[in-house]
């Protein structure tokens, strides 16, 4: 239904308004002053309602609506400074009787107060659009500064949700009133109160379940909202749950060609709630936010087409789309318009940043396991949809390090991390840390968290032995920073031989050498990162060696990292043992454990020859009967 006719009368034929996000859309034309409008009604039977709606407006005192005013009406070529005034609702039309006419009226008033008093835009433009959807070119700028909403404007919604209140004890039943209640209230930032009105509400189907799902995720109890959303789809029709859960303007073209291919049904559904899994911004948190943002942007587009905003200008399919990919305006501006094209001014708007990648790329999610960390960069291009975490302001990438080893059929993955010294992090009265896991289609996640984690720390988390999606991760709340760190991981390569090897495990020595992950763990280094002056311990483990013991040869070199843009070519270079030089090798005969199948085997090396710059610790073990195995181990020298 278009929410203009209905809610507002048709404001006119006007050129459609230029946005810009910081993240901005822009249209590229200017907007003029609106001419009147009209506005439906019904009548109210009991009396008491008209003492209530009469009570509201009471309120309504403090503001005045102002005309919009061409470039350089004002000092600083914009308009002058707001006066204030009686109210902002002085006609509301032949019939205020109607709980609803009497809400629709006022929005319509609050929207054109708004718009005419609007802050001057901030930034202008550049030179070319990230993404071009229908009449709208979008891009992304979160350095962009905001033009801050005015004290009348919020003075008058707050007028504005006061009536909404009012009007909703009276129609509890009332969808329209119930949803624009909350609208207005999380707008307000009231997220509480958004909750409260919600769990008022009394309207039929699932409208009130999914007022308060949305009042939940902007809470930030995602938990909640996800589970609230599953409960409000499944109320749904069949077809409405199907376009309701549609994410194909968020995949990339290879990805929504199979797509598009799955019936509504089991199989689509699937596949969706796993590229959900996959996108979260954060697996070990609790409740998955990704998807319950994008259910709260279906409300919100809900919310747009029912009513109007500080555009004015109905609400279509291109708006749609830009709502449900890049997210719903947090703050409205103007700009000067062309006087060559009549002068007037364009309205802009700005989303919630920083936002980032909402959805990994296609080969990503088609393989996780197999993907790098550059893969899973949050503003690698084309960036087909974004969002902002209200926790995760900063997102940086986590100091650590990780290593795989054999438990059996399963696989010990350990990680040392050090969040010490970033801002935020190192100083958080509550820091999270969360170890996962997961393979294959299905995610299936093993995780190890912690809910008061320490700057410097250790995790291990048991998981299928072979290719393995791995994220680290530590956050806290207070400072809204997260330190990431996600990528595949695999043991080290090995074919049809009987002895094959685990990661290699770096560490600060200390004493005697470790015999086994726990005692190497203890002394683990939080970082690749190291310093030639420091000796540099090396931890690994070989598995279904002969329990009467074998001879084994093992090789430790460090040669120079060969610069390449693919992780897997890098890798690839780096086991076959390029050497433009190798100031660092150690070669030794062993004999393998005696009375067990697992030989843990620990080495030191001196690095103080090593320039700084990046390297490949390599070990290579040679056992009569079988090809060689190998296994790597990036570092960087970060000083003499």
């Amino acid at each position: 239904m278009d929410g203009m006719t209905r809610g507002g009368g048709n404001l006119g034929n006007r050129p459609a308004p230029v946005s810009r996000l910081p993240s901005t859309i822009r249209r590229g034309l200017t907007e003029r002053e609106p001419p009147g409008y009209c506005i439906s009604h019904m009548r109210l039977r009991p009396i008491a309602v008209l003492l209530v709606v009469a009570a509201a407006f009471a309120t309504a005192s403090t503001v005045r609506a102002q005309r919009p005013f061409p470039p350089g009406g004002g000092s600083q070529g914009g308009p002058p400074a707001p006066r204030s005034a009686p109210t902002p609702f002085p006609e509301l039309g032949q019939d205020t009787t109607s709980p609803e006419g009497v809400a629709r009226a006022a929005q319509v008033k609050f929207e054109r107060f708004r718009r005419d008093n609007l802050p001057n835009a901030q930034s202008g433009r550049p030179g070319r659009c990230d993404e071009q959807v229908g009449r709208f070119c979008y891009w992304y700028d979160e350095k962009a500064p905001k033009a801050r909403e005015q004290r009348v404007v919020t003075e008058a919604r707050t007028v504005l949700v006061q009536l909404l209140d009012s009007l909703a004890r009276v129609v509890p039943v009332n969808r329209w009133i119930a949803g624009q209640r909350v609208r207005y209230l999380a707008e307000s930032e009231r997220y509480d109160d958004a909750l409260k009105a919600a769990q008022e509400c009394r309207a039929s189907g699932w409208w009130c379940n999914g007022l308060v799902a949305f009042s939940q995720h902007m809470r930030g109890n995602y938990w909640a909202a996800d589970s609230g959303f599953r409960a409000v789809q499944d109320q749904m029709a069949d077809r409405e749950r199907c376009r309701w859960r549609d994410i194909s303007m968020l995949i990339d073209d290879d990805t929504r060609q199979a797509y598009r291919r799955m019936p509504c049904g089991a199989e689509r559904e699937a596949f969706e709630d796993r590229v959900w899994w996959y996108s979260r911004t954060l697996y070990g948190m609790r409740g998955n936010d990704s998807r319950s943002e994008w259910n709260a942007r279906q409300l919100m587009v809900r919310f747009y087409q029912d009513g109007p905003s500080a555009h004015q200008f109905g609400f279509d399919e291109d708006e749609r789309e830009l709502l449900l990919r890049f997210g719903w305006p947090r703050y409205w501006a103007k700009e000067a318009g062309d006087p060559r094209s009549g002068g007037g001014f364009s309205i802009v708007q700005d989303e919630a940043s920083p936002a980032y990648r909402y959805l990994p790329a296609g080969y990503v999610l088609a393989n996780p396991a197999v993907s790098d960390s550059s893969q899973w960069r949050l503003h690698q291009p084309p960036v087909i949809g974004r969002y902002a975490p209200p926790y995760a302001r900063r997102l940086v990438a986590l100091e650590h390090q990780q290593a795989m080893f054999r438990r059996g059929d399963s696989a010990l993955l350990v990680m040392a991390y050090d969040v010490s010294t970033v801002p935020g992090l190192g100083t958080a009265a509550h820091r999270r840390a969360a170890m996962v896991v997961t393979q294959g289609e299905q995610p299936a996640p093993r995780m190890t968290a912690r809910e008061r984690a320490p700057e410097r720390g250790t995790m291990s988390v048991h998981g299928a032995w072979g290719a393995l999606l791995f994220s680290g991760e530590v956050w806290a709340a207070d400072s809204s920073v997260v330190a990431r760190a996600r990528y595949g991981v695999h043991p080290p390569y090995a074919v049809g031989t009987r002895v094959t090897v685990s990661d290699l495990l770096f560490y600060k020595p200390s004493g005697a050498p470790p015999t086994s992950v726990e005692e190497a763990l203890s002394q683990a280094l939080p970082t690749e990162r190291v310093r030639a002056s420091a000796p540099l311990g090396v931890y690994w483990e070989a598995y279904s060696t002969d329990p009467a013991g074998e001879p084994m040869k093992l090789t430790v070199t460090v040669v120079r990292e060969v610069e390449e843009t693919s992780f897997l070519r890098r890798k690839s270079k780096a086991l076959q043992l390029v050497r433009q030089a190798t100031p660092v090798s150690i070669s030794t005969q062993d004999m393998s454990a005696r009375g067990r199948t697992i030989s843990p085997r620990a080495v030191q090396l001196n690095i103080s020859t090593l320039k700084k710059g990046a390297y490949i610790v390599q070990l290579e073990i040679e056992i009569a009967g079988q090809f060689p195995l190998r296994a790597d181990h990036r570092i960087e020298i970060i000083d003499k």
